[in-house]
């Protein structure tokens, strides 16, 4: 089949894209001129710019979430060519694979690729780019519910990670938000949920395996921090994860049960988590003559905590200056408040300009409400770059935007 994926340098579409190349197919697609780290991934397939695409009947078009109202979208409607929506093709293209969802509003990245080293049979679609299509009939996904994109589909066995508002942009509210997740957990067939979360306790009529610290659910778990790792007991089992965090001993727990599920044994986990590799973009470090940056996708309030904690832990000594890019104006309105209190864990703080992606347009006025609320002062790329370091900070660069730029700059 000769695929050709509209938006093809998003982190859906360019995993997808290296799963279908690797079962086989032919690959093309079309994306702004613009690079973006998941463009490492796409070496090997043609990717054709806006101004300069060719586009053919013989092309089985998919649609990225972010280009469904676009002109290239409406033109091959107009020609009534072969095309699905992302979420569609998915649906479609997996239908009689055992499909496993991760969702949640944090940590679903993690997750899934802690489920993906669990299951190296598994085919997947990981949230930071990363793709796989030489398994056999597993397939993994990192099922985001932006615009309710998990709602097309049904899987065998759902993980919520945590309910946490996001997206305000689409969800008007918190119960809107949270009601979605409820579908999605009553359309899948079994169900694995934290029963800690306040939010996921709230979802009604639908049996769920729950897991947490609490005694109240199936299944309890222990955890503690020791020589730079995280120490989960589950089960009368122990496990040693190579990172280090609250959350991620939730994390691995939600990926734990999924695997268990699907009859792996303990001695397979144990093996299997200790060669687990963070994703891209999640607490990536680098030293540069004794001082060390780090670079994380964080771009929620309740992310930046949770990052703040695994820093802390890993440089308990040091302090740490903080460099955030906000991510979408909606967001960074809807959660103004706790935007601020979560930064103030932070030794300093600056701010660079508000990431607005394809979803919406820049609005200064509003803009300079929300830093003149913050109150942190607002820096250029290139204010960074030049501004003396000292290596007894950690230079911590937080967003979901292109902040990564900067971080490969320094």
């Amino acid at each position: 089949m000769l695929f050709y994926l509209i938006g093809i340098k998003g982190s859906a579409l360019s995993a997808l894209a290296v799963l279908l190349k690797e079962q086989g197919h032919i690959v093309r697609g079309v994306d702004i001129d613009k690079e973006f780290y998941t463009e490492k991934n796409l070496k090997e397939i043609s990717i054709e710019p806006f101004a300069k695409m060719k586009l053919s009947p013989n092309y089985y078009y998919i649609i990225g979430n972010a280009y469904v109202h676009h002109s290239v979208t409406r033109y091959i409607k107009h020609c009534h060519f072969y095309y699905k929506i992302y979420p569609e093709f998915i649906k479609k293209y997996f239908k009689n694979n055992i499909f496993l969802a991760v969702s949640g509003s944090h940590g679903k990245t993690t997750t899934t690729k802690m489920v993906s080293t669990l299951i190296p049979e598994a085919n997947y679609i990981i949230g930071d780019g990363s793709g796989s299509g030489k398994g056999k009939n597993i397939f993994l996904i990192e099922a985001c519910e932006y615009r309710n994109t998990f709602l097309h589909y049904q899987p065998n066995i759902s993980l919520i990670l945590n309910i946490d508002y996001d997206h305000p942009d689409f969800f008007k509210n918190k119960e809107q938000y949270r009601k979605s997740f409820e579908r999605f957990a009553k359309q899948s067939k079994i169900v694995i949920v934290n029963g800690d979360d306040l939010e996921i306790q709230k979802i009604k009529e639908c049996r769920c395996i729950t897991y947490g610290l609490n005694s109240e659910n199936d299944v309890i778990f222990e955890y503690e921090f020791s020589k730079g790792h995280t120490v989960v007991r589950i089960l009368g089992r122990e496990f040693i994860l190579p990172v280090l965090g609250k959350h991620y001993a939730y994390d691995f727990v939600g990926a734990y049960l999924m695997v268990k599920l699907l009859g792996y044994t303990d001695d397979d986990i144990e093996q299997k988590i200790c060669r687990f590799i963070l994703p891209k973009r999640r607490l990536q470090q680098k030293k540069v003559k004794d001082i060390v940056y780090i670079h994380d996708y964080a771009h929620h309030p309740t992310e930046i905590k949770s990052v703040y904690e695994s820093v802390k832990l890993l440089y308990p000594m040091k302090k740490i200056v903080c460099i955030f890019q906000p991510h979408t104006i909606t967001r960074s309105v809807a959660l103004m408040e706790e935007f601020k209190d979560a930064l103030k864990v932070f030794d300093e703080t600056y701010i660079l300009s508000i990431f607005t992606s394809v979803r919406e347009n820049r609005n200064r006025e509003v803009e300079d409400y929300i830093y003149s609320y913050w109150k942190y002062p607002l820096v250029s790329k290139e204010r960074i770059i030049e501004m003396e370091k000292n290596k007894n900070m950690i230079y911590l660069l937080l967003g979901a935007g292109d902040i990564d730029t900067v971080f490969y700059d320094l």
